[in-house]
């Protein structure tokens, strides 16, 4: 039994190793399962997920800043050269839309006044707050928590396109990968043909019905269709490698893909075409929330040249004595009441902001416009290829079937005797030339329609709080 435990562990090791070698067996799939793929596993994909889910994160953080509740202790120990001193207690705060803050502190406090005595205090403290002009209202004090919204807003757009950029290049791969398969079933085939027509051209060489050209043509055209085998099956694997990656799966994932059909789009109305992509893509929609912001950022810089005045009120209620219980009687009351001014007498910093602000702004408005003439374009170019595209696809079928049809003339007399080896190599050519054409165009065919729903933001569809629509709801809302 010892003896045949290495035999054993070798048949092992090598049915592993064979195991390994062969290849795994083609998977089945589909268009829309590669799409989905694609966006549940695609590894850039996920890492921007988790930028958003890290500016959501921020927002919550900025929204709870200005949600303005906080509860902190507060003490203070020290020694100096007229004994120990030391206070202990609580404060609560909380700040109003309109910026008014409401405090509440209750406190100890221990002073020592000679080697032997000690002053204790206690007081509950209520203070009130008002700004009156640069600090008052919503717009001051939420404005932390709008500008970190608008920050989430636009890196959910970014990511909402790069979605759709993913899902193109999914489709892009795809129909890629169908026609380098069939370029190369057609270059099999053809180098086959010529295989055929090589062996009875030098055949009849040695008979003296064709000349030692013609054969060497043949054998030359031969040589060529291996060689783009040869081409085509590196540049597949290559393809089909990308494919995976981009899809989430191993490298070494096999697929068998099936032509998708072809998208029936209706390509006649271009206004209709821009009006949908000013509706549906999130990047425009990212251009006029862009002035919104640069209008605020201006009324913000505007507010700084007012004076920072508040209206302040503070009511204390305190005890104080030798004993502790001195301290908690409270019996005694202390409060005030006046105004508070922080009031900057150099203005020019103040005003060249404004001034810098109003050029912020109206940039804005000139990138908006901007990025309304490019989607004109980027749509009326996508119609246009759209188009383009079918029509190449009509005349590649019929120059395909005419190349066909003179191929099979042409090998009938050559098998006949009627017809030159050139005369057949040529419509070979020709034929396997037209049907990589077709293909292609097919494929052009099909990739320019999602290319155009691309364009139009369709292809994938954002969430509507991202949109054109979404920003004017929430605009109308708060007017």
């Amino acid at each position: 039994m010892r003896k045949r435990m290495p035999a054993l562990g070798m048949a092992v090791l090598c049915g592993a190793v064979v195991a390994a070698a062969v290849p795994p067996a083609p998977v089945p799939l589909s268009l829309e399962e590669a799409i989905e793929q694609a966006l549940s596993h695609n590894r850039d994909l996920a890492k921007g997920a988790l930028d958003v889910r890290g500016y959501r994160l921020a927002r919550q953080e900025a929204r709870e800043s200005v949600r303005g509740f906080r509860v902190v202790p507060e003490g203070a120990a020290g020694m100096g050269p007229d004994g120990e001193d030391w206070r202990s207690g609580l404060r609560a705060e909380a700040t109003g839309p309109a910026g008014t803050r409401v405090a509440l502190a209750a406190a100890i406090r221990s002073v020592e006044v000679d080697e032997a005595d000690e002053m204790r205090r206690g007081e509950v403290r209520v203070e009130i707050s008002q700004p009156l002009f640069r600090e008052f209202g919503s717009l001051v004090r939420n404005e932390p928590a709008v500008a970190a919204d608008e920050t989430l807003r636009a890196a959910r757009r970014a990511w909402e396109r790069d979605r759709s950029a993913l899902v193109l290049r999914v489709v892009e791969l795809y129909e890629g990968l169908i026609y380098r398969r069939r370029q190369i079933e057609r270059d099999e085939e053809l180098a086959g043909r010529l295989e055929r027509l090589w062996a009875l051209a030098d055949a009849r060489e040695r008979q003296g019905r064709a000349t030692r050209t013609e054969v060497m043509r043949l054998d030359f055209q031969r040589g060529e269709a291996e060689a783009r085998l040869e081409t085509g099956r590196a540049r597949l694997e290559i393809e089909f490698q990308e494919f995976a990656n981009l899809l989430g799966l191993p490298l070494d994932s096999a697929f068998r893909l099936d032509p998708p059909p072809l998208l029936d789009l209706d390509l006649a109305d271009p206004a209709r075409a821009l009006a949908v992509a000013l509706a549906e893509r999130p990047d425009y929609a990212q251009a006029l929330q862009e002035i919104e912001t640069g209008d605020r950022q201006l009324r913000l810089a505007r507010r700084r040249l007012l004076p920072d005045l508040r209206l302040s009120a503070r009511q204390t209620t305190y005890g104080e004595g030798e004993e502790w219980s001195d301290a908690g009687r409270l019996d005694q009351d202390d409060w005030f009441v006046g105004l508070v001014a922080d009031v900057d007498l150099n203005r020019r910093g103040s005003r060249l902001a404004v001034a810098r602000s109003e050029t912020d702004a109206e940039g804005r408005r000139q990138v908006a416009e901007i990025v309304r003439h490019r989607l004109a374009l980027e749509v009326n170019s996508a119609r246009t290829g759209c188009r383009r595209a079918r029509a190449e696809l009509d005349l590649a079928r019929r120059n395909r079937q005419l190349a066909a049809g003179r191929a099979e003339l042409a090998r009938a007399l050559f098998e006949a005797g009627r017809g030159s080896a050139d005369s057949v190599s040529d419509a070979e050519s020709d034929l396997s030339g037209a049907e990589l054409t077709e293909l292609a165009a097919r494929r052009e065919a099909s990739v320019s329609a999602y290319r155009l729903l691309h364009v139009l933001g369709t292809l994938v569809p954002a969430p509507r709080d991202l949109l054109a629509a979404g920003l004017n709801e929430r605009t109308a809302d708060e007017n």
